[in-house]
């Protein structure tokens, strides 16, 4: 039976946009897929080659449709963001938690929370996206405490929501009895981590 290649035709807001889409396939895909672009309008091309063409184009419907939850007009004033388009996305110096991601937001006044493989939240992509980025930075640097993970966290949290050092912070949230030193001199949380978070919030005003 003779093979015919499938092709996916997309027109989206703008030349920058499409462009963004392609690179996301580009790296989701790699060279199973070959991508053409004239302005806003993209085709999507699986080869009659590939060795799993009916998977690929399974895989390329997931990724437009996540794209389009990301982009689209929100319902109710939320956007459905795919935490793993999030984090392919975002330049990461290490590894995060991705509900710290949602916590930092909220405190950015953004409604947010985590829904099965999404990130359901008011703040547009770029804006979470950044958010992303701004807690890893912070996280990459409370990495360096003496300290429980949640503490570490917390910190981060609220190091990037604040636009603090992580210092600062740690001295905030020992002054307020919300972290303690452990007998083998390591920091800890002295109540719940969610009960840290609540108070922490009104700890600092943004720098």
């Amino acid at each position: 039976m003779r093979l015919r290649k499938r092709i996916i035709a997309l027109r989206f807001g703008s030349s920058q946009e499409a462009a963004e889409f392609l690179s996301l396939v580009s790296e989701q895909m790699g060279d199973r897929v070959v991508v053409e672009q004239s302005g806003s309008s993209v085709k999507l091309i699986i080869p009659p080659s590939s060795g799993d063409a009916r998977g690929d184009y399974a895989k390329l419907l997931s990724l437009i449709r996540q794209w389009r939850l990301s982009r689209q007009s929100p319902r109710g004033g939320v956007f459905k963001h795919s935490v793993a388009l999030l984090l392919s996305a975002a330049k990461l110096r290490v590894g995060i938690p991705v509900s710290a991601v949602a916590e930092l937001l909220q405190l950015k006044g953004f409604r947010a929370e985590l829904e099965g493989g999404f990130l359901e939240t008011s703040a547009d992509f770029e804006s979470a996206v950044r958010a992303a980025e701004e807690f890893s930075e912070k996280y990459a640097e409370a990495l360096d405490l003496e300290a429980a993970p949640l503490v570490r966290r917390l910190a981060a949290v609220l190091a990037a929501a604040r636009d603090r050092s992580i210092d600062e912070v740690v001295e905030a949230l020992k002054s307020a009895g919300l972290v303690k030193e452990s007998e083998e001199g390591k920091l800890v949380l002295a109540v719940n981590y969610a009960e840290a978070l609540k108070r922490a919030s009104s700890l600092l005003e943004p720098a």
